[in-house]
């Protein structure tokens, strides 16, 4: 008899084929996208939560959001706190893998144990700081266990895919070119760099007949291709339309235009060498920035000014970044201060998405004493090549429009831009103050509004000194939708493909 792993592996080269159920005569639903699933170079859903296509349509959460943002049930059903450090959840009796096999609590505890693991290097464990260990006593039980005393331990397990143990044991890493998951969609095929095609499986425990039987995203990095393809009728929904183009949607015939609350930040750092190795220099740049300007000269209505490190309606809003912040006289005694004189020559990394906006800034650095020169880089992942930050002697800008926010709540930039552990600190050689680790696991374990509210606002006290990053905006998310296509309103801030429907 083959085990559970064996007869898994062999299931992999019949999908989709031995699962999927495809309604004849339905319509199939074709989406031009870029922001959520970048270039479509992976497909690895164990790489990050940033990228939210296929993993919306192919993976069950543990713990799902309503189109309010809600926390609701996916494939636990319920949570419970049993001490200060410790979560019992319950795990939905009923749910399969697209291969057929039953999913129990011993995938979820072996998918969140492999993420957690540093050598397998997932970017999804730095998004799940404090989660420290996860066990499954019973095929209905996970246990999950924190590193410090938290109540957000649900909010921030609530994204997190799960991929059968038995494919997590597959050497050849099997799961990040076909992975199998519980959702109501498998993948069909996938070209990388253009698109993946999602078929329903028809089995689904939650939706077991979808309203469109197959699904195409295709990346189209360019904007303008994207609404033309959706007025051309080449495509059904057109994602991430910028301001530039909304009259362009609202005017063409048989389509609208769908805007809704977004879950990502644009924001700015640095690579961490001189003259960006010296905190002054840093508060000069925030300093220098006109965020209301900026966000009006770029977005428009579409994004509400970072006056946070999260907006408004997230957990530990403090306002710790008014607008009067921008002084370009003090951005320029700071720049003394650091015994920089003249105008201080930069460099400002901008893919395309954030050309635009790197002008604004070139031009506001400009008025504060710095020298700024952009460098067009052909995405976002080349700010992040380990390769070439090796080769660079001097600290850089960069910007992007990303750090998605799947707990809705300050923990997620805190641990990703403050914690010793978060990305900054060992790619772009950032030092943390000694002093974060302690004010961000006292936030981590704070209890009630209140209590969250006063840690929050210690956190900021001492990251703002630091400046690590500036937060610039928060985005709305606007869609390019066909009249044929219904896309109900939603407050979670991804594209929500089982809430569509054909009109």
């Amino acid at each position: 008899m083959l085990s559970r792993r064996s007869a898994l592996l062999a299931a992999l080269a019949a999908l989709p084929a031995s699962r999927i159920a495809l309604a004849q005569g339905r319509p199939e639903l074709v989406v031009a996208q870029f922001s959520e699933t970048r270039d479509l170079a992976s497909i690895d859903p164990l790489r990050s939560l940033d990228f939210t296509i296929p993993g919306s349509l192919v993976f069950d959460p543990l713990i799902d959001r309503d189109t309010d943002g809600h926390l609701t049930p996916g494939l636990a059903t319920a949570w419970t706190r049993t001490a200060p450090d410790t979560w019992r959840l319950t795990i939905r009796e009923g749910a399969r893998f697209h291969d057929g096999s039953p999913l129990t609590a011993a995938d979820c505890a072996a998918t969140l144990n492999y993420l957690l693991n540093p050598a397998n290097r997932s970017g999804i464990r730095l998004q799940t700081i404090p989660l420290a260990r996860a066990e499954a006593p019973d095929a209905t039980t996970l246990v999950l266990t924190t590193s410090v005393p938290t109540g957000l331990l649900p909010d921030i397990v609530s994204g997190v895919p799960t991929l059968p143990a038995a494919q997590l044991a597959d050497a050849a890493a099997s799961w990040r070119t076909r992975p199998v998951g519980s959702g109501p969609w498998a993948i069909e095929s996938w070209r990388p760099g253009e698109r993946i095609t999602f078929a329903a499986t028809g089995t689904h425990w939650r939706l077991p007949n979808p309203p469109f039987p197959r699904i195409t995203v295709k990346v189209v990095p360019e904007a303008s291709t994207r609404v033309a393809d959706l007025l051309s009728g080449g495509a059904q929904v057109a994602a991430d339309i910028p301001p530039a183009l909304l009259a362009r949607v609202s005017r063409g015939r048989g389509v609208k235009l769908v805007t809704q609350a977004g879950a990502r930040t644009q924001y700015l750092s640095f690579t961490f060498k001189p003259p960006f190795d010296d905190a002054r220099v840093r508060r000069a740049v925030y300093h220098a920035i006109d965020r209301a300007a900026l966000a009006e000269a770029v977005w428009g209505d579409l994004a509400e000014v970072a006056t946070g490190a999260v907006p408004k309606e997230y957990g530990g809003y403090v306002p710790a970044f008014p607008t009067a912040d921008h002084d370009p006289t003090r951005a320029r005694a700071l720049l003394r201060e650091a015994g920089l004189t003249g105008p201080v020559p930069v460099e400002l990394l901008a893919p395309p998405s954030e050309s635009q906006a790197a002008q604004v800034i070139q031009a506001q650095l400009a008025g504060a004493g710095f020298e700024v020169r952009i460098t067009p880089v052909e995405s976002a992942a080349a700010i992040f090549d380990a390769g070439r930050l090796a080769r660079e002697t001097r600290g850089q800008l960069w910007m992007i429009t990303a750090l998605d926010n799947h707990v809705h709540d300050a923990v997620r930039p805190y641990a990703a831009l403050y914690a010793g552990a978060g990305f900054l600190a060992p790619t772009f050689g950032y030092r943390p103050d000694e002093r974060l680790a302690t004010l961000l696991a006292t936030y981590a374990g704070a209890e009630g509004a209140a209590q969250r509210g006063a840690a929050s606002a210690a956190v900021m006290e001492v990251a703002k000194a630091d400046s690590p990053a500036v937060y610039l905006a928060y985005p709305r998310m606007a869609y390019g939708v066909a009249d044929a296509v219904e896309m109900p309103r939603t407050s979670h801030g991804r594209l929500d493909f089982g809430t569509l429907r054909p009109r």
